[in-house]
């Protein structure tokens, strides 16, 4: 999977456009990701209803648009295989700084509400599972109105991404192999 294409697909975003929480592509993904590692039972649906019936209305789909349920079949697959594998659906590295460092405040808050929803708490997680969620949060407080593009920048934002990457990875096998 090209998560720059795929993050530029038509069909992503028109399988987000019918989502009351008007979650972006990478928004939506970050959810995804936290259902997912947090271990929350049947992650997917619960990623359908909180995309398409957050107030639980009843107003979901009867099944994910064919693109979503692709996205979220592949990242399963990545997030449980053998490897390390988790690939963040952010924009590619041709696209402008800014576009690809609100992505990255995106899938990051999409992140913390997906381990939200799945009930994940402080209580039993490491002290680096802790630190971890800490520095989350401090990743939704950036402040992309000074962004300027420039190689310090460009570094800044590809060791958040790892960063990202790693937390996501610590969580999943602190509580995601526990089942939540």
């Amino acid at each position: 999977m090209d998560p720059a294409q795929v993050y530029t697909d038509p069909q992503l975003a028109e399988g987000l456009a019918d989502s009351p929480l008007r979650a972006t592509p990478a928004e939506a993904h970050g959810l995804l990701c936290g259902l997912l590692c947090a271990g929350a039972p049947e992650a997917e649906q619960r990623w359908r209803r909180e995309l398409f019936d957050p107030n639980g209305e009843g107003g979901q789909p009867q099944d994910l648009p064919p693109s979503l349920w692709a996205l979220a079949k592949h990242t399963r697959a990545e997030i449980e295989g053998a490897g390390l594998g988790l690939t963040l659906l952010l924009p590619g590295d041709q696209a402008p700084l800014r576009e690809r460092a609100e992505a990255l405040y995106d899938w990051t808050r999409g992140f913390i509400y997906g381990l939200g929803v799945a009930g994940l708490g402080v209580e039993g997680l490491s002290d680096q599972g802790r630190e971890a969620l800490a520095d989350l949060a401090q990743i939704t407080r950036m402040d992309l109105d000074d962004l300027e593009e420039g190689e310090e920048e460009e570094n800044a934002l590809m060791e958040l991404q790892e960063f990202l990457w790693v937390a996501a990875r610590l969580l999943h096998d602190e509580r995601g192999h526990a089942g939540g």
